[in-house]
């Protein structure tokens, strides 16, 4: 989408979180001479995407990262990464969850699924249109920015709801074929993308859940056999974010 991507990695996985068992490498001693060199090097971010975290020490860096590197002009997106299915993530502490909430309200936007907005709000999951609605204007309220609940399911439809300033505002595409892995990641990440270009909020939202739609829907009609865990093969529609 036209933006030069720095990573700081957090970890180095075999394999997708979802499957039954996966191999993880953490990186936390290494992150702090990443964050050294940048600021040797006298780098600046016009944006900010914090994502997967394995421990509570790496939240702490990264906490202290957005204080030397955020300024009043760069954007900072947070995608809570803890929950699902109104479980949390295997390994995730409350004092975890608690450092996650205080970087959200440090955030211009937030990213949650249905799960990680009830733990936010402190309030049991449900998937009821109006407790979601509930829940974000609860956190609006306390202080957080702009809400993006993501993986809103009624019938064929999925929808990712926006509340922000401008209100409630939802982007709904067709359902196709169920759970995949990694779409959060993708919706976060064109969600940035279009922050750094300038484009509405609703209008970013709208335009990661038609291009997540039609990738899905281009595997569930190919006929191959798909393994959802693996996640979605979004390389050759990335034109379409052009």
């Amino acid at each position: 989408m036209g933006s030069e991507a720095h990573p700081l990695p957090t970890a180095v996985l075999s394999n997708q979180t979802a499957y039954d068992s996966y191999k993880s490498v953490s990186i936390t001693d290494e992150m702090q001479s990443f964050i050294t060199e940048w600021k040797r090097l006298g780098v600046t971010f016009d944006g900010i995407l914090t994502g997967f975290v394995t421990d509570e020490r790496q939240l702490d860096i990264i906490n202290s990262f957005i204080i030397d590197f955020k300024t009043d002009k760069t954007i900072l997106v947070v995608d809570p990464v803890m929950a699902d299915n109104g479980s949390l993530y295997s390994g995730y502490t409350s004092e975890m969850c608690g450092k996650i909430r205080e970087l959200c309200y440090k955030a211009d936007i937030i990213t949650p699924n249905i799960a990680e907005l009830a733990f936010l709000a402190d309030e049991e999951y449900s998937e009821s249109i109006e407790d979601i609605k509930a829940y974000a204007l609860k956190l609006r309220n306390q202080g957080m920015k702009s809400i993006v609940v993501t993986g809103y399911k009624e019938g064929n439809k999925i929808s990712n709801i926006v509340f922000d300033d401008k209100g409630m505002n939802i982007a709904t595409a067709d359902l196709y074929g169920g759970y995949y892995s990694g779409t959060g990641d993708i919706l976060a990440s064109i969600v940035m993308g279009g922050a750094l270009k300038g484009i509405s909020l609703f209008d970013s939202v709208s335009l990661a859940t038609s291009f997540i739609s039609k990738v899905i829907c281009g595997m569930e009609k190919s006929g191959q056999n798909i393994n959802h865990n693996d996640g979605i093969n979004f390389e050759k529609y990335l034109g379409d974010l052009l």
